[in-house]
């Protein structure tokens, strides 16, 4: 016997009153799923087009479909509450996303507060792996033609997803901010030195920014800090950098072995930190660079008393502008 918990009304139930019983649906799905699906899917003109003569659907490759128009579903989180169509394209596979993030291969443990973890942000993050033949291309202070081809085909799929802002998975991206942008139509925030020229011009002239970097040298004499806005006189004036490639943990970790302590890797961090801090007494505020950083920077926080940033807040800050909400009060 059939229940009301049993029935739904369809969609437009006031105008046709037609009941659908579960267990009938149930019944034709199993004796003829097939037929079922394809008379469903031949009531879209656009599925209709891509479905071959044998009834088969093929699996769209998103390098070479033309998405066409974007939907209407970019800043209008509730459409599918709306009376009106909410619109899709080809190769297209998820949504309610707005940040994506390029993700190299890295033999490395992404412990909560790395952008790689997906548990570190209150809003979900899609992830894309970019085909690098060499990883370690990050670092190159000249792009390598191999390691941008993957960054743009990576971020080029994650436009497809319709992200609203693309991310890269490690400070060092910003040596390729300038040669990836030119190539995608989305924003792109290749590293955490892109809040650089905000903090710097944020401080009276006599305070500095404090760089705590995976590479203190190679971030210095590198074109990183330019490429995402820093001038070369607050480069060379206003900003205080030290690395933590020495340090034995942290180079574990670096090495990529799939390994590490995050409490003695914690301990190289504050090490750091220290040392930083020792070089200039006029630093104000401090930059964390390397995502590996991030899980940390309560802990650098409690040290310094003052300001710190990285790459969760950037993060933060760019999915709230893509994701606007409503305010909310009384006057």
């Amino acid at each position: 016997m059939s229940t009301d918990f049993d029935k739904e009304l369809s969609p437009d139930d006031s105008e046709t009153g037609i009941v659908v019983d579960r267990r009938e649906f149930m019944g034709t799905a199993a004796v003829g799923a097939a037929a079922f699906s394809a008379s469903v899917i031949a009531g879209s003109s656009m599925a209709a087009a891509q479905t071959a003569a044998d009834g088969t659907i093929p699996t769209l490759d998103w390098k070479t479909v033309d998405p066409g128009p974007r939907g209407n579903d970019l800043y209008a989180p509730q459409a599918g509450f709306n009376n009106t169509d909410v619109t899709w394209w080809p190769g297209r596979n998820v949504s309610g996303l707005t940040v994506g993030l390029i993700q190299f291969q890295a033999n490395l443990p992404m412990i909560p507060g790395n952008m790689g973890n997906a548990t570190t942000f209150d809003f979900p993050m899609l992830y894309r792996e970019m085909n690098a033949e060499n990883v370690l291309d990050v670092m190159a202070t000249t792009p390598v033609a191999q390691f941008t081809d993957a960054c743009v085909e990576a971020a080029q799929w994650l436009e497809m997803q319709g992200v609203r802002a693309i991310m890269g998975n490690c400070g060092f991206f910003g040596h390729y901010q300038v040669a990836v942008q030119e190539r995608i139509n989305t924003p792109f925030f290749s590293s955490s030195l892109m809040m650089l020229p905000m903090m710097v011009r944020s401080m009276p002239m006599n305070k500095k920014v404090g760089v705590l970097t995976a590479n203190g040298p190679l971030l210095r004499e590198g074109p990183a800090m330019e490429n995402c806005g820093l001038s070369p006189d607050d480069k060379a004036n206003r900003v205080v950098v030290e690395g933590c490639e020495d340090d034995i943990e942290f180079a574990r970790a670096m090495a990529v072995q799939g390994a590490y302590n995050p409490v003695k890797f914690e301990q190289d961090v504050l090490t750091g930190i220290k040392r930083l801090m020792a070089k200039d007494p006029d630093i104000g505020v401090i930059l964390l660079e390397c995502t590996e950083l991030s899980p940390h920077a309560h802990a650098v926080q409690r040290l310094v008393n003052m300001p710190v940033w990285d790459y969760t807040s950037l993060t933060n800050w760019i999915h709230a502008g893509c994701a606007r909400r409503p305010f909310t009060g009384h006057v």
